[in-house]
């Protein structure tokens, strides 16, 4: 630039040599040489300043980068972890000193080693997975494993992998630990639960074992009670054959009267056969009801509770009229699901139980039993069975549930009736069989699911 303006001022002045020119002009010029000696002088200092600063600069860089090195040795020597770097093609790059000593290499050893060695299940194809799950994808990867140790042994370790850059260059960060103590106790665990499922399998045969023997004797008590019911029935029965058996035997009798009338026509034929056919069918039908009520109904149905309780009430009805005592029922006549013939077993136990506890306890007057239905709750159908028998002693109705308990007198109770009724409307029906006492008499509560 000074040399430009140099030239600028001779041509103005016509190329004169420096001194021919004016004095002011001639100061001028050397003012613009010094500056500009000056200025090279300054340049000069500046490039020698800025190489100084760009060595210190490269020094530092090194020094910073020496110094996380460092820091990061020193922070991966001191975990209580095992710390692997692995190259992009598998190669070991660094390992601390834990790592060595879970897998008991020497250092310079283990950095001759590559992933696919030291990776005891892991194929090629699923390291590759890793390190592109890790180095392009940068993904933290945690999952367990096995590494062989310098002895072919498998150690299962617990790994945590992810991305480090070294040099601009990106490794595969390996962070394990020794999971030896886990993997004994799972299998410890294992172990054990192998063996409890073994008792557990134990315990349900014998548990099994323990039901079909209760089933056998409740099937017992079943036969137990029904033959105890049996007695009552065949007693029913008779009660229920003497009317018509009466009617038979008079009308038999009287043929031989109308024949010495001449008293036997058409007419008197036909009312014979009728009568005769009436009481026989009453007496048929007797026999099927008998026959229908011991057989056992396999399967749940519905079936109404009214026109269940009348079966029993037509076969019990009179004898209990031949010990004056009155039976009643009112109430609608529900639908409910359960073993209708079970069902009816319970109302014969019930109502021969009432009986019983009247003709133990009467003093003078009637018996009564009186049997209500009526609607309990939403879930529930309900049947009373109330009586003036006296009741049960306090102290006792806990117990009159229980098998082979009875209240009764020598051998007038077997002490299953009762047992097997709460066993049917509980267990067999998901229902509620309950016991209080009422004024003079107790009451027999049943809960039906309808």
């Amino acid at each position: 630039m000074h040399r430009l303006i140099k030239r600028q001022i001779r041509r103005v002045w016509r190329d004169k040599e420096l001194n021919e020119l004016p004095e002011d002009i001639q100061e001028f010029i050397e003012l613009i040489d010094k500056t500009y000696d000056n200025f090279d002088i300054e340049k000069r200092l500046l490039e020698n300043t800025i190489s100084i600063n760009t060595e210190e600069l490269n020094a530092l860089n090194q020094k910073i980068e020496m110094d996380g090195e460092l820091r990061l040795r020193g922070l991966i020597e001191q975990a209580p972890y095992g710390f692997i770097i692995i190259t992009e093609s598998g190669e070991i790059f660094d390992v601390n000193e834990f790592a060595c000593s879970v897998l008991a290499y020497d250092k310079d050893k283990f950095l001759e080693l590559n992933a696919y060695q030291l990776f005891a299940r892991s194929s090629t194809s699923e390291f590759e997975e890793i390190s592109h799950q890790v180095l392009q994808a940068n993904q933290k990867l945690s999952f367990d494993d096995t590494f062989l140790n310098c002895d072919n042994v498998e150690i299962p370790v617990e790994i945590t992998a992810g991305k480090l850059v070294i040099k601009n260059t990106p490794h595969i960060l390996i962070m394990f630990q020794d999971i030896i103590e886990r993997v004994q106790a799972e299998r410890i665990n294992q172990q054990r639960q192998r063996e409890i499922e073994v008792l557990n399998k134990s315990l349900e045969d014998r548990v099994q074992e323990e039901v079909m023997k209760n089933l056998e004797k409740d099937q017992l008590l079943i036969q137990q009670s029904k033959m105890a019911a049996m007695g009552d029935m065949m007693g029913n029965i008779a009660h229920q054959w003497r009317q018509p058996l009466n009617t038979l035997a008079i009308a038999i009798q009287d043929i031989e009267d109308a024949f010495l009338f001449d008293e036997i026509d058409e007419e008197y034929i036909r009312a014979f056969i009728a009568l005769s056919m009436e009481n026989v069918s009453y007496m048929s039908k007797t026999i099927d009801d008998f026959r229908n009520f011991f057989r056992p109904s396999k399967t749940k149905e519905r079936f109404r509770l009214k026109d269940a309780i009348e079966d029993i009430l037509q076969i019990v009805t009179a004898q209990l009229k031949n010990n004056r005592i009155d039976i009643t029922l009112v109430g609608e006549n529900y639908e409910v699901i359960g073993y209708p013939n079970e069902f009816k077993q319970v109302i014969l136990n019930l109502t021969n139980n009432a009986k019983d506890a009247i003709l133990d306890n009467r003093q003078s007057g009637a018996g009564l039993i009186k049997i209500e239905i009526s609607n309990y709750s939403d879930q529930f159908k309900e049947v009373r069975i109330t009586d003036n028998g006296g009741g049960v002693p306090e102290h006792l109705i806990d117990k009159i549930f229980e098998p082979y308990f009875t209240t009764k007198e020598g051998n007038k109770g077997t002490g299953i009736g009762l047992y097997m009724s709460k066993t049917i409307i509980e267990e067999n029906m998901k229902g509620e069989l309950r016991l209080a006492n009422v004024k003079n008499g107790a009451l027999f509560s049943i809960l039906v699911p309808f």
